[in-house]
């Protein structure tokens, strides 16, 4: 079954520059349910200036906010990746990293995939603007020995380009190249991001992406478990 994982705090802080009032966290993370996966921020030491805790989220902040029974992470970006701001899973509070990476970072990021995974964290990674991979970013992945080091492979529809025709074309793809658990990320600039996630859970997606009310140009998580005829929380 396809996993959810929210990311209403990372996605959505684009839309205030990370900037959330903590009851709103904290009503947030107390109502939130059927999510697997709980993507709380970015973890990013880069660019800081105006920027809200959800931007940087610190182990201790992460320890702060730590109340559901999802498990959580944060995302990193390859151009901002530090690797000292990863102390190793067993004495940081999170339970996955997502490593975001556009087509041309893709080999510096299946190394600090590497990096981390020897921390012992969870690994996804998510291919940005998946439309423009080129036969020779293909065959970098194919040709990575650790594809099992990964919980999942994202793609994500970074300029909401995709529509399902090429999901599966996508998903195909990567299958086709060793990659067994493939996720997907939406965005609903062209309002196909339910049509689209929901062809991605029909391809057999590990994971789907959601925000509440679509923070951030996300899929409406309520849309997604209203048509999955699931109970959703918020």
């Amino acid at each position: 079954m396809t996993k959810i994982l929210d990311c209403t705090l990372r996605d959505g802080g684009h839309e205030n520059n990370w900037f959330f009032d903590d009851n709103f966290i904290q009503d947030y993370l107390k109502n939130l349910k059927n999510i697997d996966f709980c993507e709380i921020g970015y973890r990013n030491y880069f660019d800081r200036t105006n920027k809200g805790t959800f931007f940087y989220c610190t182990p201790q902040i992460v320890q702060k906010y730590k109340n559901t029974s999802a498990k959580f992470g944060v995302m990193t970006d390859t151009t901002r990746f530090l690797i000292d701001s990863f102390i190793g899973a067993e004495n940081d509070c999170i339970d996955f990293i997502r490593i975001a990476t556009h087509p041309d970072k893709i080999n510096e990021t299946l190394n600090i995939a590497n990096n981390l995974y020897k921390k012992n964290y969870n690994i996804f990674i998510q291919l940005m603007e998946i439309p423009n991979l080129k036969t020779e970013h293909y065959k970098i992945l194919e040709k990575w020995n650790n594809k099992k080091i990964l919980q999942s492979l994202y793609i994500a529809d970074s300029y909401s380009q995709a529509q399902p025709k090429d999901l599966k074309k996508y998903f195909e793809r990567l299958k086709n190249i060793g990659f067994d658990k493939i996720s997907f990320h939406s965005h609903n600039g062209k309002k196909l991001a339910l049509e689209n996630t929901l062809k991605a859970i029909e391809l057999g997606a590990y994971s789907v992406d959601v925000t509440q009310n679509g923070l951030g140009g996300n899929l409406n998580a309520s849309k997604l478990f209203k048509k999955l005829s699931i109970n959703f929380g918020i």
